[in-house]
């Protein structure tokens, strides 16, 4: 019972911190103008990033340990309290309710399958050391970095420690289903993109309803979705005065995207194609280049470019023409590099897994020679399980609005829709051709592809004096749905004999490793287990501890991998 509470208090203590510093944000940093129109809808989003940034800063100098954190989090929370919260009574309010219905998905026993291998144990290295250059040396897994690694360090606290690595993921889904809700009932939103986010809302809340299947990747991608629609409706929708200050609200969002997860590059970089297809925003660029908004865009990606090459002396890893290994000694080797590239798309492509591997992998992977095996190893058994979940909920919601209405509003008829339409395919082209996995922005854009023409059917099917009687039924319903189904998993979850049984509750399971370690003349240890799980830090999967050099020049430790 005392972990249950120690448990509880400190969720709500992280998420009234992150709040707290989502409105700091708005308020110090953002016209207020611009945020009085769309008061609170990104305020918890606002607050992630904002920590995320200060911890990607922080961490080149101190650890995250419990003084940092409790310093972090202590004025947060004492400026939620300080800066009369009560005038967002509403939205606090709001907040609280959509955890309440995402209450069961926070309790896990199984974490996700890289949470072993490297989740946890770079996030627990920054709650013990400040930046090591070269880790990548140590770990594959440490190649491919996500901001989130260091926005989950800051939630390391007393009592609760590292069992609250997880807490950012499920603040993710509930901002996320309060952005959605807002938007479905605000008398500002358009019709059209009501049937939008109603759709969103329920594809998203049964297809990633379990937390232990997120990793680094899907908090993301629920982010993404969101961001372009809301891109879309301000372009189509929103009057020509305001259109450019609602863009500017969304730069340090999609900045956010990109720092946990660098392929997201494609959908900002083609999403903002459709910006600059608007000559009168094309015109005020500057507006959009100087203002805070697009500062802090630049600013997360700088902060993460940084740690990518800290970590392996590449601004974007694994991309070997971004990497610099003739200039600095302990960056990694460019042909690691391009058979970690190679390996990446071998994977992505089903020529790799457990217990196989293609054979000629540099033949199988060029143009579309691995389509077919992909379609049997991958398509057949992971994609219909989400193609199923999206037609059935879209089956499920024409059960309700059967009239067919006829309209000649001018919105479908906007050059924007063709061209947004485009763009999606573009990107679906790219991720298909590139890395052809779900989880790698998979979600998103099969999500976004498929769900834009069925969300225009909806709008016709509407029925225009009830409908949002109907979303309100619907949507209670799917809450029934995702708590019958965590409560389930739950129960599964304590009657497991293995090493993720529930034993304890609420604490996720972990496995205490065997490991070995080696100290150096600077100081620094290495320690070394497969998996390395809490394992002192830093820990890699290294097999031989001669093949590394460490030194210390101006404070920090290098690792080096000999030659």
């Amino acid at each position: 019972m005392n972990n249950l509470l120690i448990f509880i208090l400190s969720f709500y203590f992280c998420l009234i911190s992150v709040l707290a510093y989502g409105n700091f944000f708005e308020r110090f940093f953002l016209e207020k103008k611009n945020v009085k129109d769309n008061i609170n809808i990104y305020t918890g989003f606002y607050g992630l990033m904002f920590l995320t940034l200060i911890s990607l800063i922080t961490s080149y100098f101190i650890q995250h340990n419990y003084y940092h954190n409790v310093i972090l989090h202590g004025l947060g929370f004492v400026y939620f309290f300080s800066s009369n919260f009560k005038k967002n009574k509403k939205f606090y309010k709001h907040i609280f309710y959509i955890t309440i219905f995402c209450f069961l998905v926070l309790f896990i026993s199984k974490t996700h399958d890289d949470f072993s291998y490297y989740h946890l144990p770079f996030t627990k290295f920054l709650t013990e050391h400040n930046i090591i250059f070269g880790m990548g040396h140590l770990n594959l897994g440490y190649n491919f970095l996500s901001s989130l690694f260091f926005l989950n360090s800051t939630f390391y606290l007393p009592l609760i420690e590292l069992y609250s690595f997880h807490f950012s993921i499920i603040f993710f889904l509930i901002f996320f289903n309060y952005f959605l809700l807002k938007n479905i009932f605000s008398f500002k939103t358009h019709e059209f993109f009501k049937y939008f986010y109603f759709l969103t809302f329920i594809f998203f809340n049964l297809s990633f309803n379990r937390l232990a299947e997120f990793g680094m990747d899907k908090s993301g991608q629920l982010l993404i979705v969101i961001l372009i629609i809301k891109l879309f409706e301000i372009i189509i929708t929103t009057e020509e005065k305001k259109k450019l200050d609602q863009i500017i609200l969304l730069l340090p969002l999609f900045g956010l995207c990109i720092s946990i997860k660098t392929y997201f590059l494609s959908y900002i970089l083609l999403s903002f194609s459709i910006v600059l297809l608007n000559g009168k925003i094309l015109k005020n660029l500057n507006y959009i280049i100087f203002s805070k908004s697009f500062f802090f865009f630049l600013l997360i990606l700088l902060s993460i470019f940084s740690h990518h090459f800290i970590s392996t002396g590449c601004i974007i890893s694994p991309l070997p023409y971004l990497c610099f290994e003739d200039n600095f000694k302990w960056a990694r080797s460019i042909n690691d590099v391009k058979e970690l590239s190679i390996w990446l798309e071998q994977w992505s492509k089903a020529g790799a897994g457990p217990d196989f591997r293609v054979d000629d992998v540099s033949n199988y992977i060029k143009n579309f020679n691995w389509v077919l095996n992909w379609y049997e190893k991958y398509f057949l058994v992971k994609f219909l399980d989400q193609i199923g979940i999206l037609f059935l909920s879209i089956i499920f919601i024409f059960l309700f609005f059967k009239k067919f209405i006829k309209s000649n509003n001018k919105i479908f008829f906007k050059k924007e829709f063709f061209i947004f339409y485009f763009i999606l395919i573009i990107i679906f082209y790219i991720w298909f051709t590139h890395h052809p996995t779900l989880r790698y922005g998979g979600y998103s854009i099969f999500y976004l592809l498929v769900a834009f023409p069925f969300s225009i059917i909806l709008y016709k099917l509407r029925n225009k004096n009830d409908y949002l009687k109907k979303f309100k039924f619907l949507i209670i319903f799917i809450i029934l749905i995702v708590n019958l189904k965590n409560f389930n998993r739950i129960n599964n979850e304590i009657e497991r004999s293995d090493i993720y049984s529930f034993k304890n509750f609420p604490y996720f399971s972990i496995d205490k490793k065997e490991f070995t370690k080696k100290e150096y003349e600077t100081g620094l240890t290495i320690h070394t287990a497969f998996p390395c799980w809490a394992t002192p830090s830093p820990c890699g999967s290294i097999s031989n501890f001669n093949n590394l050099r460490v030194y210390k020049e101006k404070g920090y430790n290098f690792i080096q991998r000999k030659k």
